[in-house]
């Protein structure tokens, strides 16, 4: 900009005109502006649906879409969770992102009503002190994928299940060892309790969006979420499934659910990502054995 005035035909010293061309020369650019998480995710070949639009959430859901939200194609979850370096447990039917780049991970478990007759004897000290039980398993197989180390820093929020959304949710703090576990992270868990089982919902933001985000998380839930009409929790009937655990065993299996922030991703402002039920080891084998999939973990 500056050559430019000094070189316009009002300007006649010809000195004046071959240093300021010096000196733009020598002005480092600006930097470049960084890459959206979504051109990100575009670029790399995974496809999205943008709003408006309904999604299929596996054959048992759906979602709406707000103004400026984006869902990950079901082709393309794979892909997503490869690009984010995350594992998958089979569970999963959808990922939705927020503008503001918080995100849901949905995943369905088919595995019968769960009976809320638990709701209030939910011990939030003693199921924080088996969550942290198996970290050490945990880290010890994160350590062998290369990826740092993660524990958890106690409760966001108790779990808390409420009797009309028959929903049962709960917030963990996270830290990880890429900053020698000094800040911390939150996700928040929401179980979405249907008839033939449970849609598992993990919100993943930060500590400073957290109250902002959990709110906007539950306003979309509550108003652009559903079961299909037959998988309602309210339509349970004789002779259907029962699932062989409460909602006690729901929060210790939500644990596996939890989220690191990557290196990788350090361009992509407030980004967090989820980690997949199969990182924390320890629990997963807990997991496994209440549920029958595998009793002699």
């Amino acid at each position: 900009m500056l050559s430019r005035l000094l070189c316009r035909p009002g300007f006649l010293i010809a000195l004046a005109c071959s240093v300021s061309g010096l000196f733009a020369q020598e002005t480092p650019a600006p930097e470049a502006k960084p890459e959206s998480f979504i051109s990100a995710l575009q670029s790399s070949g995974i496809k999205l649906i943008a709003s408006p639009a309904t999604v299929k959430l596996g054959s048992v859901a759906e979602i709406t879409l707000p103004p400026g939200f984006h869902a990950v194609e079901p082709g393309s979850l794979k892909k997503f969770y490869e690009f984010t370096r995350n594992s998958m447990g089979g569970q999963e039917v959808g990922v939705v992102i927020a503008p503001g780049e918080w995100m849901l991970f949905f995943d369905y478990e088919d595995t019968g009503y769960v009976k809320d007759d638990e709701k209030n004897s939910l011990d939030a000290a003693k199921l924080m002190k088996s969550m942290t039980s198996n970290q050490e398993a945990a880290n010890k197989q994160r350590a062998e994928r290369g990826w740092d180390e993660m524990k958890l820093a106690g409760w966001a929020a108790e779990p808390h299940y409420d009797t009309k959304t028959n929903n049962l949710k709960w917030a963990i703090k996270l830290t990880s060892s890429s900053d020698n576990h000094q800040s911390h992270w939150i996700n928040e868990s929401i179980r979405l309790l249907g008839r033939g089982g449970v849609m598992e919902v993990t919100l993943v933001t930060g500590n400073d969006t957290f109250v902002a985000d959990s709110a906007a998380a539950d306003n979309l839930l509550s108003q652009r979420y559903t079961y299909v009409a037959g998988q309602r929790y309210a339509e349970f009937k004789e002779g259907d499934k029962i699932a062989k655990y409460g909602l006690a065993a729901l929060v210790l299996g939500g644990a596996g659910a939890a989220a690191l922030k990557f290196g990788f991703f350090q361009k992509f402002w407030k980004l967090l990502v989820i980690g997949g039920a199969a990182l924390l080891a320890g629990i997963g084998k807990l997991w496994n054995k209440i549920t029958g999939k595998n009793p002699e973990a």
